[in-house]
């Protein structure tokens, strides 16, 4: 489910979405290289959430901090893991309802940042999103559990609980926005999944 066997010009046409979203966190760290590197003015250039602009009128940041990041590690830690979570997601939803999900998801877990949180520095960064990708595969594994296999089931649950162990042992990490995002997925789930018959046949279409 989650192995990658396409070559690179399948890849681009069966996941449009994951390209493009993966593309322009690439495009924003090669702008950000440019730009001086990563320190808080290029990044607040850059999109990055703050509380103050946010308030002040400036929404838009609730979106596009999903994909600027905080350093070049953040930037490599977290393309693997939207590369390889979001592949069969878009697979079952198309590609329309994933990227709608994926938007809604990055707004919700900033926003959930805005509500219940008082983040000291500006936020960028993906993986909001992808606990909220992890909350979605949390949601079918419960729901639709026959179909899919031991294996995936396992790595998804000992990702997740990696994931948040990470979460609460390193310092700086917006906790917030993590189970904001997860919580998030799983939500929207329902609404996302409820017509879908037999996701075999949507991820072997």
């Amino acid at each position: 489910m989650f192995k990658i066997t396409e070559d690179i010009l399948t890849f681009l046409k069966r996941y449009p979405i994951t390209t493009l979203m993966v593309g322009i966190c690439t495009v924003l760290m090669i702008m950000i290289t440019f730009m001086g590197g990563y320190n808080r003015k290029t990044i607040l250039q850059l999109g990055a959430y703050d509380r103050q602009l946010v308030d002040e009128g400036q929404v838009w940041r609730l979106l596009t901090c999903a994909f600027g990041h905080m350093s070049y590690f953040h930037f490599f830690l977290n393309m693997p893991c939207i590369l390889f979570l979001s592949r069969p997601l878009e697979q079952i939803l198309g590609s329309k309802k994933f990227f709608l999900s994926y938007i809604l998801m990055s707004v919700f877990a900033t926003l959930m940042v805005h509500l219940f949180s008082d983040y000291p520095i500006p936020l960028a960064g993906s993986s909001g999103v992808g606990y909220g990708l992890l909350g979605m595969y949390i949601y079918l594994f419960f729901r639709h559990g026959n179909q899919f296999s031991s294996y995936d089931k396992r790595f998804i649950m000992m990702f997740t609980l990696l994931g948040f162990v990470v979460t609460f042992l390193i310092p700086e990490i917006s906790l917030t926005g993590h189970i904001g995002g997860f919580v998030g997925g799983i939500l929207l789930s329902p609404f996302l999944f409820n017509k879908t018959k037999d996701l075999n046949d949507r991820m072997s279409g």
